[in-house]
C-alpha cells in the first residue's frame, strides 16, 4: 500500500501544470514525438542541456509520462523521465526562450564570454532587421554551431576590441538560434543602426548558395517571435547588411533570396 501511494503521488506530481514561462530541457539523448508515445513519428532529437518550451500538459501512456512540448510551433511529446522543467529565459539579455520563439540556445548554455562592458540597452523597439552571414564554412549540429559562435565572439572581442558578440542573434544550419547580444542590447553589427536594429548572422558563406530550410526556418520563426513579444517594431524593415554598407554580407545568393521576405526594402529605403 505504501508503494503504491508513493507512486501514485510521483505520478501525479509529473502530471502538475507548468506555468506558461516554464522549458523542459534534455538530460540526455531524446526524441520529441508527433504525439504520446513511442508508436509516433519521430520529429527532432534533443541533445542533452537543450531547452524546449513546456505547453504545461502531459499524458500517460503505458507506464511513462509524456511532457507536451512547443517544438518550432508544432506540437510535441517527448518522455518525462529524460527532461528537466526550469524557467526559460534566465538570461539577464531580455529573456531567452519566449512564446512562439525557435530554439534559442542561450549564452550560458554555448559558454560565452562575460562582456567587457555593457553598452546599454536601445532605447525604443528596433525598427530594422538585418541579415548578415558569417563567411567561412557553416556548421550542421549544436556541438560544431557552438565553436563557431565562440569564434565569432572572441573575433569580435579580441580582434575588433569590441565589448562582445556584435550580433543579437546567430542562427546554425542545426536549426538552432544562438542568443548573442539578445533583443534589447545595443549591437555592434551595422555601422550607422546598431541602436535601433537587430541583426541575425546566419553561419556561412551564402555567396553561391543559400542557408538550408532549417536555418531559413529558424531566421523567419526569430523574426515572428521578436514581433508577437514586442521586441521588433510591426512596421520594422527588413535590409541585407548590403543594402546599408560596402560589404559583400550576407552573400549574393542570400541576399537576393530575402528580397522576396516580408518587410524586404532595398538601399536605406524604408518598408510600407
Amino acid at each position: 500500500m505504501k508503494l503504491f501511494v508513493v507512486v501514485l503521488g510521483l505520478l501525479l506530481a509529473d502530471s502538475r501544470h507548468a506555468d506558461a514561462a516554464e522549458c523542459a530541457c534534455a538530460t540526455g539523448n531524446l526524441h520529441v514525438r508527433s504525439g504520446a508515445g513511442t508508436s509516433h513519428g519521430i520529429l527532432h532529437t534533443m541533445a542533452p542541456g537543450d531547452c524546449l518550451p513546456y505547453h504545461g500538459d502531459s499524458t500517460h501512456v503505458g507506464t511513462m509520462v509524456w511532457y507536451h512540448l512547443d517544438f518550432h510551433g508544432k506540437s510535441g511529446w517527448a518522455a518525462s523521465g529524460w527532461l528537466t522543467l526550469k524557467a526559460c529565459g534566465s538570461s539577464s539579455h531580455g529573456g531567452t526562450q519566449l512564446a512562439g520563439c525557435p530554439h534559442i540556445v542561450s549564452r550560458a548554455e554555448w559558454g560565452a564570454r562575460a562582456p567587457k562592458h555593457a553598452p546599454g540597452n536601445m532605447g525604443a523597439l528596433p525598427i530594422y532587421v538585418f541579415i548578415h552571414h558569417g563567411t567561412g564554412p557553416g556548421c550542421h549540429d549544436k556541438a560544431s554551431c557552438i565553436q563557431k559562435v565562440k569564434g565569432y565572439q572572441n573575433y569580435h572581442m579580441d580582434g575588433h576590441g569590441w565589448s562582445d558578440i556584435g550580433y543579437n542573434f546567430v542562427v546554425g544550419e542545426d536549426g538552432n538560434a544562438y542568443e548573442a547580444r539578445g533583443w534589447k542590447e545595443i549591437g555592434a553589427h551595422t555601422k550607422g543602426y546598431n541602436s535601433n536594429g537587430i541583426a541575425i548572422c546566419v553561419i556561412g558563406d551564402f555567396t553561391s548558395h543559400v542557408p538550408n530550410a532549417a536555418a531559413l526556418n529558424t531566421v523567419k520563426q526569430l523574426i515572428e517571435c521578436g514581433l508577437k513579444n514586442h521586441h521588433i517594431s510591426p512596421s520594422y524593415t527588413l535590409k541585407g547588411h548590403r543594402d546599408v554598407g560596402a560589404t559583400a554580407c550576407p552573400g549574393t545568393a542570400f541576399y537576393n533570396l530575402i528580397h522576396s521576405w516580408s518587410h524586404y526594402a532595398s538601399g536605406t529605403k524604408h518598408f510600407g
